[in-house]
């Protein structure tokens, strides 16, 4: 297959005859009915084989479907709910099937937190020993199954080029996905509820019944949590290039990402969303620290009173969550070890629904960190946050042994990692889609990116040579 597609690419087009039978194909297609199908293929066919080709185009095809993922689940057929495990392990083999030039060289060194992530694996499996079958393997799934596109990135790395699009797609879909938010506040529930979405799982209400914006995606926690990554990874890159158009039109957008953020009214991706802010600004983007004014201004502007001040500022919703943590750390001083894979939330109401058993009747911690004490123990939390940390280290070891525009690009992914790490006290993030799979893609970039950088490379001098106005400001 390896040889046939590098054969494929070598081969010279021959235009006339190609186009030529393209003309007399559609032709009959269309005499006999067929057009949809044909069009369909002309899609379809030259997409497979660029991804054949180059799987990293696959990848980037990817990242864009994500955000609609919510209106497959919610308003699809069952049958495509599973896309993502399709594609991804589509991508894998594309890996082992396409030319070497795709791939990446042989002998390179993982990093550290890949072996974290085993030892958390190897615990993850012999709890679904103990669990029952739908249980064990919707955990695993939920778990674990978005660390293979990792491994599609490691084998077979993006280029700079190709990275630059991944920011893109993030602000494109950024940007359309807080229209769509902010078109759902213009309708309202109701027109919402007439396209099939249901209350109390896509339609949710916060203080006040005011309608919380959930997008394309299918819960407004997933549409908060991905404006905050979109934010925190297209501003280093823009105020890089601050005079490329594309970056211009992102600047442009930030206030329609903030306003639709702001009715998501998912404050831990708020909550992120500073944090990661704060990194970047005292870190490296001094003329982000001009910016905490204006947003404290614009905080002040927000109509006390009204249902969205009353929302976005209340205490309530993290005071139910605490008062539910603390009822429940009686139980793990009981069982030190946990209780297992999948057996507590999104993952154990959809293995209750396949066990036929009552769905409300499983706990959903609304906290990452304790999702896996409450699972895995004690053991499993500590790989957890070891692993965590270990990512964050090697990112930060990259940043600074990088310089340019890839330094600006690692930021991000550091800014969107410390903002990940912040939300997951207020949300079992790594349960939500399609943050998991995003959460692996933009990791392994970085790890690809690493072997390129030369141990002591400098940074300082020509870092802030390079990037001249990004390091002025």
């Amino acid at each position: 297959m390896t040889y046939v597609l590098e054969e494929l690419r070598r081969t010279p087009v021959r235009a006339p005859w190609i186009f030529g039978g393209g003309i007399a194909l559609l032709t009959i297609a269309l005499v006999a009915g067929y057009g949809l199908w044909v069009l369909a293929a002309a899609i379809v066919i030259p997409t497979a084989v660029a991804i054949l080709l180059r799987p990293q185009v696959g990848v980037i095809i990817f990242s864009a479907l994500l955000p609609f993922d919510g209106l497959v689940r919610s308003l699809g057929p069952g049958w495509a709910a599973p896309w993502k495990q399709i594609i991804i392990l589509g991508l894998l083999v594309a890996t082992f099937v396409c030319p070497a030039s795709a791939r990446a060289a042989q002998k390179r060194r993982y990093p550290q937190w890949v072996f974290v992530f085993a030892a958390l694996l190897g615990l993850g499996l012999i709890s679904a020993v103990f669990q029952d079958r739908n249980t064990a393997l919707v955990g695993l799934r939920l778990s674990y199954f978005s660390a293979v596109l990792g491994y599609v990135v490691w084998r077979c790395p993006l280029g700079r080029r190709e990275r630059d699009w991944i920011v893109t797609v993030f602000m494109v879909m950024g940007a359309v996905t807080a229209v769509v938010g902010l078109w759902q506040q213009a309708v309202g529930h109701e027109y919402l509820h007439s396209l099939g979405y249901a209350y109390d799982d896509n339609i949710r209400f916060t203080t006040g019944l005011t309608l919380r914006s959930f997008s394309t995606f299918d819960l407004p926690f997933a549409f908060g949590f991905y404006l905050m990554l979109t934010i925190l990874i297209g501003l280093p890159m823009a105020l890089a290039e601050p005079g490329r158009l594309r970056n211009r039109l992102f600047f442009l957008s930030l206030p329609l990402l903030s306003v639709a953020l702001l009715f998501s009214f998912v404050r831990g991706a708020m909550l992120g969303l500073a944090v990661g802010l704060l990194y970047l600004a005292f870190h490296r983007y001094k003329i982000l620290v001009y910016g905490i004014p204006l947003v404290l201004l614009a905080a002040i502007f927000i109509p006390s009173g009204t249902n969205v001040s009353t929302a976005v500022f209340s205490s309530s919703s993290f005071q139910d969550r605490t008062l539910s943590w603390g009822d429940r750390v009686d139980r793990f001083a009981e069982n030190p070890f946990g209780t297992g894979i999948g057996t507590t939330g999104a993952a154990a109401e959809k293995a209750a629904k396949l066990n036929f058993t009552d769905p409300d009747a499983t706990y959903v911690p609304d906290n990452s960190w304790l999702k896996v004490m409450f699972e895995m123990g004690v053991f499993g939390v500590w790989i957890f946050v070891v692993m965590l940390v270990s990512i964050l280290i090697a990112t930060r070891t990259a940043e600074r042994r990088s310089h340019g525009i890839d330094r600006d690009f690692i930021n991000g992914v550091t800014a969107q990692l410390l903002a990940i790490m912040m939300a997951a006290i207020v949300a079992t993030y790594f349960e939500l889609s399609p943050m998991d799979p995003l959460f692996w893609l933009m990791i392994s970039i970085v790890a690809t990116m690493a072997p390129e950088i030369a141990p002591g490379a400098p940074v300082a001098g020509e870092a802030a040579r390079s990037l001249g106005h990004a390091e002025t400001t």
